[in-house]
């Protein structure tokens, strides 16, 4: 299986990187279009703001929703040669929209403190509501990375408001010791990663292509110090309570976890329809290693299979 895994990533490095800019006949022609959705914290106004990616001619397929974790922005999405705007919306015809959470890119800056995963959670409900409102009947799949992910639990949890959850990264086992010290939370409200914190978490190096990395680390952000609560897994008692379509994926070489059983991650899912994927030889930021498109064709016959 090992010679199978190795091979399969051979192949990847030296072809599959280089099509992925290859135009295809079938084509679909993307307006892109900014969003902004105005959400209220207690009695104060913000804004999530993010683009809509629509295919032309309207498919009718479900409008996915891409949600980064810490230390990205909706431009995770859209890495040359690993982009899921060129994949899903170009190629297969689904409206994407993708946004910045609060604290992140375009969006409003606030304390940090104040964005905890609940404050966070309580605030993409809002921006569902208006989603919702202007698509009617059309599906929605939230896909989160990572602290994307944890929230996608919690909403798909607590509410009705998305019919598809795809969460990658995240799951409820033991975390590790990588990334900044502890004393960069005694800072500031908002934490920096350096370079190397950043690759020690996010990348299988291995697996990945250097210039990706840097690439990577050149547009991180800093990251609000409420998401700290992340880890007391605010979304385990809800789990139960998800009743739609999951796809549970996660990179084989996770840094983020000391160890990563997806067979017992889906078992907390005791409602819900569940598939798993771990890609082999890949970090906790799985969507920039060599072998992305092992998980790009997963969800493809994921969403073909449930929606």
């Amino acid at each position: 299986m090992k010679k199978k895994i190795m091979i399969i990533v051979c192949l990847l490095s030296v072809l599959v990187t280089p099509l992925t800019g290859i135009a295809h006949s079938n084509d679909f022609e993307i307006n892109a279009t900014d969003k902004d959705y105005t959400v209220n914290i207690l009695f104060s106004q913000y804004t999530i703001r993010g683009v809509h990616y629509q295919p032309v001619p309207d498919t009718g397929k479900p409008l996915l929703v891409l949600v980064h974790g810490a230390t990205y922005g909706k431009w995770m999405w859209d890495v040359p040669g690993y982009s899921w705007i060129d994949r899903f919306a170009r190629q297969e015809g689904y409206p994407i929209l993708v946004i910045d959470r609060l604290g992140y890119g375009d969006s409003s800056r606030l304390n940090g403190d104040i964005l905890t995963p609940r404050c966070q959670v309580h605030t993409l409900k809002q921006m569902l509501c208006q989603i919702r409102q202007s698509q009617g009947q059309r599906p929605i799949i939230w896909a989160g990375h990572s602290m994307g992910a944890l929230f996608g639990n919690m909403i798909a949890g607590e509410s009705s408001l998305i019919d598809g959850l795809i969460t990658i990264g995240w799951v409820h086992g033991r975390e590790t010791l990588v990334g900044p010290p502890p004393t960069a939370f005694l800072k500031g409200d908002y934490i920096t990663y350096t370079d190397e914190e950043r690759t020690a978490s996010f990348y299988h190096v291995e697996g990945a292509d250097p210039q990706i990395i840097a690439y990577d680390n050149q547009r991180a952000e800093a990251a609000p110090r409420g998401g700290v609560w992340s880890g007391i897994d605010p979304d385990r008692y809800v789990l139960g309570f998800i009743d739609v379509p999951v796809l549970l994926a996660a990179g084989q070489y996770d840094a983020l976890w000391e160890d990563i059983d997806l067979t017992a991650e889906a078992a907390l899912f005791t409602n819900a329809p569940v598939t798993i994927f771990l890609q082999p030889d890949a970090g906790h930021t799985n969507l920039l290693h060599y072998t992305h498109t092992l998980f790009l064709d997963v969800l493809e016959n994921w969403l073909t299979t449930y929606f």
